[in-house]
């Protein structure tokens, strides 16, 4: 038995404690399901390194026919290092060349030949003339006579290795957040490829030898290093195109909900950001969890000294396929508005307090008057009483558009049945001479802003007031669908006339028009849901009014969810 020398120990030591600490950092990535693109390919960047420390290991203990097929392995494992570190690096760019369909073909064309040229080496000798036993130090294998296959495979590993790391760096050049961690692995990722120049142009203490896993156990320690500095926290593509370029201030929170970066315009927005990166959102602002429970714009204030800031706060998802990677945070300062909402509401307020009560005091007298006046008086009267309650009516349809539009309530599930039930029923009693029916399935939700009730009523009450017939019909009918829901209100009058459409065409103001006002207070409802008012013949002759609603579970369907 060949005695072994202590080069040889220590090597195997080095060398196994570097295939456990690589193995270990793949359990561990693999255990830990981090959500991050590029992940796969790194695990198995470390799996493929490892292996290569524990065949280095081999090729010192093992029989020789054992060392002489490791040593042939060397070339493969060197190659396939450099291919899973350009999928690696484009995936965690954001490049996706590992996605296009020649980038496949090409890997899959390459690895082919290498394995078909490995195998008839021996009958072409263009990889190497054959493996031979050196007795420099210790007795080990070595390639001899290299062949221009193997530098030309060599090369293009180098090539595929230069390419990976132009993605990097290039990333790391454009990009004013923190990329130490993936310089670090790039470093780390260079040092095995740069020593395995050392064995190719035979420069090395002890000629032939495979130096490659002395560079890979200072990758395992670089890539500890960088995932102790969040490497894997959140995509940094995802960071260089959602804060870079964005006009509006914007924050990018990591899947633990940490500040990970900002720009500066949402650094100008909350100043607090600049001595908090990488800690959780709620040392820069108050009670976020409503936040993260919603999708829809969310005001906050912000205390600048005496002053107070309005922030509209939006949160959306950062996903990658399954993964959840952090959120985009999207600030706009809405203070001017805030203002602007608040003296129009307090102007308005106060308006119809004065209209209502001058209004009341016009009809109380004219409600005296009309106790001593005679026929002709009492007519210049019931105008006057006509024309004071159409202003209350008008009054108050202004009131619900302003709840609608600036009310702030977020979208909720409402029950569509009963409303239309209720609206159909009222109007049916108010109107004998008139048909007004309701075609609503049962127990149908729509998830929607308030003013259903109000868009319908005034749907409905136009239909019936503006028809001259002596029996008007007006239909209200909802239809469901998979997610949307679509109510239309049919009657057999006249049908809208031009001027009350181009309220809504041509963008005019419901100035003059009680009935405008109505269905501009539909529109706004609508709108304010997020969908579109559409005005079409109905089959009876008269007009029909049509509109979507987002569809919502009823509490039965949601119980039999759960």
């Amino acid at each position: 038995m060949v005695p072994v020398t202590p080069v040889e120990v220590a090597l195997i030591a080095f060398f196994s404690l570097s295939g456990v600490a690589l193995t270990g950092l793949a359990l561990y990535l693999r255990a830990s399901k981090l959500p991050n693109r590029g992940i796969r390919s790194f695990v198995a960047l470390l799996v493929l390194m490892a292996l290569w420390s524990f065949s280095a290991v081999a090729k010192l203990t093992t029989p020789a026919i054992v060392e002489r097929f490791l040593v042939a392995l060397e070339l493969p494992m060197g190659v396939a290092f450099a291919f899973l570190f350009l999928v690696f690096a484009s995936q965690y760019t954001g490049r996706r060349w590992h996605r296009q369909r020649a980038f496949t073909a090409y890997l899959v064309v390459s690895l082919l030949a290498l394995a078909i040229g490995l195998l008839t080496n021996p009958v072409h000798g263009l990889f190497w003339e054959r493996i031979t036993l050196s007795t420099a130090v210790f007795p080990h294998y070595v390639h001899s006579g290299l062949g221009p296959l193997y530098f030309l495979f060599v090369g293009l590993a180098y090539c595929h290795f230069a390419a990976a790391v132009y993605a990097l760096v290039n990333l790391h050049l454009r990009s004013r957040y923190n990329t130490t961690p993936m310089m670090l692995v790039t470093f780390g990722a260079s040092l095995p490829l740069l020593v395995n120049l050392v064995s190719v142009f035979d420069r090395a203490p002890i000629p032939g030898l495979d130096y490659t896993p002395v560079g890979l156990a200072v990758f395992g320690a670089t890539t500890t290093a960088s995932m102790q500095m969040d490497l894997f926290d959140i995509v940094p593509v995802a960071r260089d195109t959602a804060v870079e370029q964005s006009s509006e201030g914007m924050v990018i929170l990591d899947s633990k909900r940490r500040i990970r970066d900002y720009n500066p315009t949402a650094a100008s927005l909350l100043p607090a950001l600049s001595t908090h990166r990488g800690d959780h959102i709620d040392t820069v602002v108050e009670d976020t969890a409503a936040l993260f429970e919603t999708t829809t714009p969310t005001t906050i204030t912000v205390a600048d000294g005496a002053e107070l800031t309005y922030l509209s706060v939006q949160l959306s998802p950062i996903t990658d396929g399954p993964h959840h990677l952090g959120w985009t945070v999207v600030l706009s300062d809405t203070t001017e508005q805030q203002r602007r909402e608040r003296h129009l509401q307090i102007v308005s307020r106060v308006l119809r307090h004065n209209m209502a009560n001058r209004i009341n005091t016009i009809m109380g007298h004219v409600e005296l008057l009309g106790e001593r006046a005679d026929e002709e008086e009492r007519s210049h009267l019931d105008a006057i009483d006509a024309s004071a309650t159409s202003i209350i009516e008008t009054s108050g349809k202004l009131r619900t558009i302003q709840e609608i539009v600036t009310g702030g309530r977020p979208a909720q599930s409402t029950d569509v049945s009963r409303t239309v039930r209720a609206v159909t029923d009222r109007y049916a009693n108010r109107y004998p001479a008139a048909t007004v029916t309701a075609d609503c399935p049962d127990d149908v939700y729509a998830r929607c802003p308030k003013g259903f009730q109000a868009a319908l009523d005034n749907l409905v009450e136009n239909a019936v007031e503006h028809n001259p017939a002596p029996s008007p019909s007006v239909t209200v009918t909802v239809t469901v669908g998979r997610s949307l829901l679509r109510v239309a209100v049919a009657d057999d009058g006249p049908g809208i006339p031009e001027t009350e459409r181009r309220i809504l065409e041509d963008g005019e103001t419901p100035l003059q028009h009680s009935a405008g006002i109505g269905l501009w207070l539909v529109y706004c409802f609508v709108e304010q849901a997020g969908h579109e008012l559409c005005f079409e013949p109905s089959d009876a002759g008269g007009s029909e009014v049509r509109f979507a609603l987002d569809r919502a579970l009823s509490p039965a369907e949601t119980e039999a969810d759960t």
